[in-house]
């Protein structure tokens, strides 16, 4: 199968990575200034449990989609393969694609049953994209 991959950014690969890193720190600071004012009140140590709990459902979710870290657009001579990043797979069967249009930004894919999706080409190369076009311009 020939593969074309999209560059992400580091924040774009590690987002929810970073996200669960900055709302376990700040669940870690309202814990602390709780500690350090010494004051009666359970405001402070609500805001750290609930920023606590944000924190860990972003590292779950680094977790559950730690491997769909990318986007990809694959094909061969039967199936073509479109891989989100973090996002959802789709397959199709060239034989049952309608229209399959390649422009400078986007990548339209058009299936039966009024199926298909459109990709952004935005980050690909433009090597990539002329492999793209020289496989399915004709289409």
């Amino acid at each position: 199968m020939q593969r074309i991959s999209r560059k992400l950014n580091f924040f774009r690969r590690n987002q929810f990575l970073l996200f669960g890193v900055f709302w376990t720190l700040m669940s870690i600071f309202y814990l602390v200034s709780q500690i350090i004012v010494e004051e009666d009140g359970t405001f402070n140590y609500f805001m750290s449990f609930g920023y606590l709990i944000i924190g860990l459902l972003y590292f779950y979710q680094n977790y559950r989609y730690g491997h769909k870290k990318g986007e990809f657009i694959e094909w061969n001579d039967t199936v073509l393969n479109y891989q989100q990043n973090f996002g959802k797979f789709y397959s199709f069967k060239l034989s049952s694609l309608v229209n399959v249009t390649v422009t400078q930004e986007n990548f339209i894919i058009k299936s039966q049953n009024a199926q298909g999706t459109m990709a952004s080409l935005k980050g690909y190369s433009e090597e990539d994209i002329a492999k793209l076009r020289t496989r399915f311009d004709n289409m």
